[in-house]
């Protein structure tokens, strides 16, 4: 595999919030690899995980201030 650069096209430091659709045509054409989405996104849940193989506990809470 090649080693990843920056990208001359957009701003790799950018983090894009909204529909998707709508988002990717403000963008130059083939300029995205991939798109990744971990959902459920603002289940107002608490989640518990165990990581690794120390199986560290870590938590968090799928719960957001705004939801425009």
């Amino acid at each position: 595999m090649s080693k990843a650069r920056p990208s001359s096209l957009v701003d790799t430091r950018v983090i894009y919030c909204g529909d998707n659709l709508e988002q990717l045509a403000k963008l130059p054409p083939e300029c995205v690899d991939l798109i990744y989405i971990d959902p459920p996104f603002n289940s107002n849940r608490n989640y518990e995980v165990f990581w690794g193989e120390t199986k560290e506990k870590r938590a968090f809470e799928d719960r957001h201030e705004s939801t425009l």
